[in-house]
């Protein structure tokens, strides 16, 4: 498998594209890799094209992929996941497994929605709470 990691200064977003086959242990230091560049950059938005696979995981290869993504990324990180149709199944249990472990992921098939969506302004926890708090005052 080759993978490669683009971090686009302009978006504030690391594109990972993973391509060939899907060796679980290649899968986590591409992973790795990607979450130490969001680490050092600050940035809170990550694409993951999985199109180009030639396998299909499976479920136990799912779940670690989530959980990866849960215990390396900064706080209120937006993670976009490109699939494709018949990869759209997997992609629904990577979502739930993510969301479970309080990441923000969401799967697409189209590559430009997919880039859109993580690109959206988050307003981070604290300010919300703030602006309700002052609301309540």
């Amino acid at each position: 498998m080759s993978y490669l990691i683009n971090p686009v200064e302009e978006d504030r977003c690391v594109f990972l594209s993973y391509e060939g086959e899907m060796p679980a242990v290649e899968l986590s230091a591409a992973r790795y890799e990607a979450n130490g560049v969001l680490n050092r950059r600050r940035w809170k938005r990550i694409v993951v094209d999985v199109t180009s696979l030639r396998s299909v995981p499976s479920s136990v290869e799912l779940f670690d992929f989530a959980s990866g993504f849960s215990s390396g990324i900064p706080p209120e990180t937006r993670v976009a996941l490109v699939v494709l149709p018949e990869q759209e199944r997997h992609a629904k249990i990577i979502e739930t497994a993510a969301r479970k472990r309080g990441v923000t992921l969401n799967s697409f098939l189209d590559p430009e929605k997919a880039t859109a969506w993580v690109k959206k302004t988050v307003v981070p926890q604290s300010a919300h709470f703030a602006k309700r708090e002052k609301a309540w005052s």
